[in-house]
């Protein structure tokens, strides 16, 4: 079986180093900058649409988008690893699914660039095949379409295929896929807003992932 994890809010606390890159970004092109909390709200769909977000709205057209979203991957080049750190416990769940013989994989819409970067710097033991970041060529979620790629890529079925995320796109993204999905108590939503988007199963902590997989299989 194939377990798809979300990287920032799941896997990964980042939302201060984001909002360190975003608020400087903004601070440089003259707009006010937010407090990195505010950022929870903003992540979750790819780096424009933070910035639709966070920039005042009678200024959030499409070229201070794209001008924010240049600055960012500059920015976020200082920031990414500063204060980011893996969930407690995650690292222990890792390796746990992997001496179940569960295959891992990470599906986020953060840059693909840094996507990797943060999988092979806080994740390197846990051999996450493949890690998709959002790239070219392919759309970011809720489309299923890299969730049907690491399906294939694992030659599996959506019955043996299971989503662990954070925000509604998470939820969406395994409903559009049409496999089960597990939302994360500790993210950057509530668990109320999974539950309104349509979630099959909340956990409160990593371990309760294990205790619903050995139930299940």
């Amino acid at each position: 079986p194939v377990i798809i994890f979300d990287l920032d809010g799941t896997l990964l606390d980042t939302v201060d180093d984001i909002g360190s890159a975003a608020n400087q970004v903004l601070k440089e092109m003259g707009y006010s900058s937010h407090p990195l909390s505010a950022y929870q709200q903003f992540v979750g769909s790819g780096v424009a649409v933070l910035f639709e977000r966070a920039l005042p709205q009678e200024n959030a057209d499409r070229n201070v988008v794209n001008e924010c979203c240049l600055r960012f991957g500059q920015a976020y080049e200082a920031y990414w690893n500063q204060a980011s750190a893996p969930y407690e416990r995650i690292p222990e769940l890792l390796a746990q699914l992997l001496e179940l013989d569960y295959r891992l994989a990470v599906l986020s819409n953060k840059p693909d660039l840094f996507a990797q970067k943060c999988v092979s710097t806080y994740f390197a033991p846990y051999r996450f095949d493949p890690v998709f970041g959002q790239r070219p060529g392919v759309a970011r979620k809720p489309d299923p379409q890299a969730v049907r790629a690491i399906m294939k890529y694992h030659d599996v079925s959506a019955k043996q295929t299971l989503f662990v995320g954070d925000s509604e796109i998470d939820i969406q993204t395994a409903q559009n896929a049409g496999i089960f999905s597990v939302g994360v108590a500790w993210g950057y939503r509530s668990p109320e807003s999974l539950i309104a988007q349509g979630v099959d199963l909340i956990i409160d902590q990593p371990s309760d992932l294990l205790s619903f997989l050995r139930e299940h299989s």
